[in-house]
């Protein structure tokens, strides 16, 4: 049996792209192929092997694992026990964020336990209420909450011990990242009024940010500011003007410009294009 369905949940921090359940056939693979989206498995029968970042990781039922985004993978069921499994495919503004509360994102798997099996059925349970999807607003609303309370279980599950104990620069880097996401859509945001906000000078901030995220502040506000406008295009009829001024710019064609660097096309060639 397989189910598989695409969702527009409509939600920018934590969304729920793709969703399924497959009882896989004899030595069934997949990859190595690297994804845009975070895609977790929970085992509900048999045995396979994921391969991921030169390791062969043999995995049976109750087991669960994560494909991580930007990570070369490749996964395949036993010739003899294959397995079957429910996915649900993640992403948003604020999945990265969130797996990195769990080790799942640095193992790509978490063993089976009486714990895993709760999370699974509770994985099994949002693939089944999404094939139920409405269009309504309250029935995205319990989809968005099953994915936030999913990240809590998987934070509790298995915690990243890092989180736990953070050096003064990592502090440093993620309050700089706390304020330009929360304020993106301000017109008036600059790294020197952040750096200033956080009493360093700005050249120290960039500097640490850079260790963290591998990119500059003002890149990482850019980022923000595209990924947001790019939601907005793709999930609302907003004009390029209101889009503009909602993502932090004043000048509706400097912001298109912006768009158009980042993304080689317009804000309404981009529209027309997911339409």
């Amino acid at each position: 049996m397989l189910i598989f369905s695409e969702l527009e949940t409509g939600t920018l921090d934590l969304r729920l792209d793709f969703y399924g359940y497959e009882d896989c056939l004899p030595d069934q693979f997949f990859g190595p192929a690297i994804r845009e989206n975070y895609v977790l498995h929970y085992i509900t029968e048999g045995k396979g092997c994921l391969e991921y970042k030169g390791q062969k990781i043999p995995l049976q039922k109750g087991d669960i694992f994560l494909l991580i985004p930007g990570e070369v993978t490749y996964y395949f069921a036993n010739n003899q026990t294959p397995w079957s499994y429910y996915w649900l495919g993640i992403s948003g503004i604020k999945a990265q964020e969130y797996f990195h509360l769990s080790q799942i994102n640095e193992t790509a798997y978490l063993r089976s336990s009486p714990h895993t099996e709760a999370l699974g059925n509770f994985i099994g349970t949002i693939v089944k209420d999404a094939e139920r999807l409405d269009e309504s607003k309250a029935s995205q609303l319990h989809v968005i909450s099953q994915l936030f309370e999913l990240m809590h279980q998987l934070n509790a599950l298995s915690p990243n011990l890092d989180q736990e104990t953070i050096s003064p620069s990592q502090k440093l880097y993620r309050e700089a990242k706390h304020l330009i996401d929360i304020g993106y859509n301000s017109q008036d945001i600059s790294i020197q009024d952040i750096a200033d906000k956080l009493g360093v000078h700005r050249s120290y901030l960039s500097s640490i940010f850079k260790d963290f995220h591998k990119i500059s502040p003002k890149e990482y506000l850019l980022e923000v500011r595209m990924k947001r406008a790019k939601e907005l295009l793709k999930t609302t009829d907003q004009p390029i003007k209101i889009i503009a001024y909602s993502v932090g710019y004043l000048d509706p064609l400097h912001f298109s410009k912006a768009f158009r660097q980042y993304y080689d096309c317009s804000p309404s060639q981009y529209r027309t294009l997911k339409q």
